[in-house]
């Protein structure tokens, strides 16, 4: 025990009242009297004797506390001296460094102890950190980062892609990969109406797999149709399409079929080639129509031919559409205007009589003829006038033309009217090649007037003899000839079907990989794997780095939130590559990023001939790196990447640098300013990144430490034994609890030893080890565990928790300030390490937290209060693993805090 002086006074009086000094006082009542806080003091002050009484109570006290050191030091001086144990050196700390360049002097080097400058060290002078590794700066910049991870409850399922930057980049969190199959034609093309179109998969193997997905096509405007569904029948694919497919600025308009997120990917679907036809058009008015130059308006009812139609008019249908394809079928549908129910087309000497018509009553006139014999005579005239009216003289013959090898060329049968044609058409890439009708290209179709007039020859005839007969004034009078009908009708439309044409160009999409149909051989368009090897997951990053980076080292720093091992601390089964412009080729690094499981440094030397873009990440610009790994599990969440980044370690300028407590803090970000001596190129120079070293070690932990070896003696056997190791070896651990005979999934293993760790961060409300401290923490364990012992590091089962709270605070708390305090005193209590000592496998109760919140200096009384656990249920106890659970916050509390004036 340590007194004070005033403590040895008071134990002096009490003694001197032990002894009478005379008959009427003791030596207290002579020597000490009444402080001014009621202790004895030394009485009266200034005589010799009672200042040496309190000279002797300074010493005493002096006495009291060398002699509470004394066990110390013998303590110490046997666990030094005696038995050997050293103390642990200070270790310097680091910091991950960027260096931004001169881009007309790039690239810089900064040579391997390079120093740089920034901040203070524990003796008030400039800090020095030397790189550990040459850094060849070559002002890169990133172009982009892709993953691609398993996704979906099932196997088979799309997966899962994400793109940075911005970050952070979490790999299990992304969107549904897109996996689609693009087909282009020109047979596609269409506006308005419906087309079924039908796709051929040639020597193809998996077209089933097409029966649940979703397709579309592009549209002139841009924008792409609605979903629609396909009809699988054996190799081909018939998907009826509406309203249009086109593309814009005269592009080849394309179908793609996209697979949904719950439909398995079709990986077994292959093919040579696809074809597509159109097996069905709905009928549709054509773009245009010409009457020889003049435009013929189809909407409404027309003449083909004009009012007045000689031999060798053309009546000209364009369209583009239909006559631009392979047709195989057409049909051109005219509706003849009719009157008195004969249709007013090709007539009979411009009656009005269908020619055809016309001959079969010249048939009949002539068999009447017979049979009258002698009886003709009396109705001669009679006979007479109606053979004239039905006289053939004039019957036309229309035929229908398409423009082949700079020629016309007849399609159908030939007709003696106007009216609807519907042929098969061969042989041919396009219908009818490009012609020019009154100054405008397109593709025509013509109805050729190759012989007769309709009636109009006859007609002027007619009206010749007409005059003559009128002129010579003859009996009986001559009458005046009827005007031929034109050819009207009220309305013209196409359909069609197309001949199977080879696709122009077939592309796929599967994740971020791209892929074009080659000219011949077997195209497999979708993969979920990312590579040859079947890895499941890739983490991909292009670089923009210039040409004279070829075969120089390039490093970038990577700043990972750690995905924790959670009972797997090994290596993960992972490898890094780069594009060589059609392949994945591997790629030798040094790694500090544990293959993307922490923050690290990633260094490698440019390859010859790394080109630019990369379809396998849908990149047309970048130099392009990956990971490749079929344990996406097991990868960090990348919240940064730093190029041009290089790793200093802080140099002591202490006599004994093993004494200098400078490195026991991270030098906070920003600090650096640049090097100590100017480096060509170099502008700039500041740390991104920090990691704390270690002080010299300090006499309470040397004796927590080395007292604890002399009962663990270096081995593991116990579970104190590993708890002991793992909390004085690693200071950045806040709690451990070892569990005997348990594996790396928690269940019962002899031999194995599983160890609960939780880290040293109290601002993360569910703290898990990283990657590199279980890494760390195992090869510590390795030399005083036993041979045939495992060690696995695990995570603690956390269950967080949220609190809905209504709180009325103390009088003079504002509801802000209020708020704030409670909601960070819950956060304190709630966190694993929040109490002492740890609470493995306890029950939270809500009662326990509405009498923590009203023991609280702010708060008055708790108004209302609902614990949820993480379903969301409200429940008034939440039960952990009785184990290694723990409750934690889910930091998303909603607290109500009022205050009261």
């Amino acid at each position: 025990m340590i007194r004070t002086p005033a403590q040895v006074l008071a134990a002096m009086a009490a003694a001197g009242r032990l002894v009478d000094f005379d008959t009427d006082a003791t030596w207290a009542d002579v020597l000490f009297g009444a402080g001014p806080d009621g202790t004895p003091v030394p009485s009266p002050a200034g005589e010799p004797d009672r200042e040496l009484l309190a000279a002797l109570a300074e010493e005493y006290a002096l006495l009291d506390e060398h002699a509470a050191t004394l066990s110390a030091q013998v303590r110490r001086s046997w666990l030094e001296e005696i038995l050997g144990v050293g103390r642990l050196p200070a270790l310097p700390d680091r910091v991950v460094a960027h260096a931004s360049i001169d881009p007309k002097l790039a690239p810089a080097v900064l040579p391997r102890g390079t120093l740089l400058r920034g901040g203070k060290d524990a003796s008030g002078n400039e800090r020095h950190y030397g790189t550990l590794d040459a850094l060849t700066a070559h002002g890169a910049v990133l172009t982009g980062v892709r993953s691609l991870v398993p996704g979906g409850p099932a196997t088979g399922w799309p997966g899962l892609v994400a793109s940075a930057p911005d970050f952070p980049l979490r790999p299990g969190a992304g969107t549904d990969a897109p996996h689609l199959l693009r087909v282009y034609s020109s047979a596609l093309s269409f506006q308005g109406g419906g087309l079924r179109a039908v796709l051929t998969f040639k020597n193809s193997t998996g077209v089933a797999g097409l029966a649940d997905t979703v397709w579309q096509c592009s549209r002139a405007d841009g924008s792409v149709s609605p979903p629609l569904s396909g009809i699988v029948d054996g190799s081909s694919v018939l998907v009826p399409l509406t309203s249009g497919c086109g593309a814009p600025d005269g592009d080849t308009p394309w179908i793609e079929c996209v697979i949904p997120a719950t439909v398995p990917v079709p990986e077994d679907l292959t093919f040579t080639e696809v074809e597509v036809r159109v097996a069905e058009r709905t009928p549709y008015v054509p773009e245009a129509a010409f009457y020889n130059d003049g435009a013929v308006d189809v909407t409404k009812e027309f003449q083909p031919y004009g009012a007045v139609a000689k031999r060798g008019d053309a009546f000209y249908v364009r369209s583009d559409e239909a006559f631009g394809k392979s047709l195989a079928t057409v049909e051109i549908r005219v509706t003849v205007l009719q009157t008195g129910g004969a249709p007013l087309s090709s007539s009979a000497g411009g009656s009005g009589i269908p020619g055809t018509i016309a001959v079969q009553l010249q048939d009949s006139l002539l068999q009447i003829k017979s049979v009258l014999g002698g009886g003709y005579a009396a109705i001669a005239p009679q006979w007479e006038a109606m053979f004239g009216a039905v006289s053939a003289s004039s019957i036309p013959t229309v035929r229908w033309q398409r423009r082949v090898e700079g020629g016309w060329t007849n399609f159908g049968k030939k007709s003696s009217s106007f009216g609807t044609v519907s042929a098969t058409i061969s042989g041919s890439t396009v219908a009818s090649e490009p012609f020019a009708v009154s100054g405008q290209d397109g593709h025509y179709v013509r109805a050729f007037l190759a012989e007769g007039d309709f009636g109009w020859t006859d007609y002027q005839q007619k009206v010749a003899d007409f005059a003559t007969q009128a002129v010579a004034g003859g009996k009986p009078k001559p009458r005046m000839p009827e005007l031929p009908v034109p050819p009207i009708a009220s309305a013209l439309t196409l359909r069609y079907t197309t001949s199977p044409v080879a696709a122009t160009r077939v592309e796929a999409r599967s994740g971020w990989r791209r892929q074009v149909q080659p000219a011949a051989g077997i195209f497999q368009p979708f993969r979920r794997a990312v590579s040859e090897t079947g890895a499941s997951a890739m983490v991909a990053l292009g670089l923009d780095l210039p040409d004279t980076a070829v075969g120089s080292s390039v490093s970038l720093w990577f700043e990972i939130e750690s995905a924790a091992p959670c009972g797997s601390s090994g290596a993960i089964d992972a490898s890094w590559e780069w594009w060589d412009g059609s392949a994945w080729t591997g790629l030798a690094v040094a790694d500090g990023t544990r293959r993307l499981r922490e923050s690290g440094l990633l260094r490698f030397a440019a390859p010859t001939g790394w080109p630019l873009g990369c379809r396998d990440t849908a990149a047309d610009a970048g130099r392009w790196l990956r990971l490749v790994t079929d344990q996406p599990d097991r990868l960090g969440d990348i919240r940064d990447l730093v190029l041009d980044a290089v790793v200093a370690e802080f140099v002591s300028a202490a006599a004994d640098p093993t004494l200098d407590p400078s490195s026991a803090a991270a030098l906070p970000p920003g600090t650096i300013k640049g090097t100590l001596t100017p480096v060509r190129g170099v502008k700039k120079v500041t740390n991104v990144a920090s990691v704390r070293g270690r002080g010299p070690e300090q006499d309470r932990e040397y004796l927590g430490r080395a007292s604890a070896r002399t009962r663990h003696r270096g081995r593991g056997v116990t579970p104190w034994d590993y708890e002991q190791h793992v909390v004085l070896s690693f200071p950045e651990i806040a709690a451990v609890l070892c569990l005997p005979h348990t594996d790396r999934a928690g269940g019962s293993a002899p031999g194995s030893v599983g160890l609960v760790v939780i880290p040293d961060r109290p601002l993360d409300p569910r703290p898990r080890p990283s990657v590199s401290l279980s890494g760390r923490l195992v090869d510590a364990l390795a030399p005083v565990k036993p041979v045939g012992a495992t060690v696995h590091v695990l995570c603690p089962e956390y269950v967080p928790v949220t609190v809905v709270a209504s709180i009325l605070l103390r009088r003079g708390i504002a509801a802000l300030t209020g708020k704030e305090a409670v909601a960070s005193a819950l956060e304190a209590v709630l966190h694993p390490t929040g109490s002492t000592p740890m609470r493995w496998g306890r029950t939270l109760y809500a009662s326990t937290l509405v009498a923590f919140l009203e023991r609280l200096p702010e708060v008055d009384v708790v108004t209302s209060f609902a614990l949820h656990d993480s379903t969301g249920a409200a429940v008034e106890l939440v039960e952990v693993d009785p184990c290694r659970g723990l409750y934690c916050s889910a930091a998303d509390h909603r607290l109500t805090c009022e205050e009261q004036l």
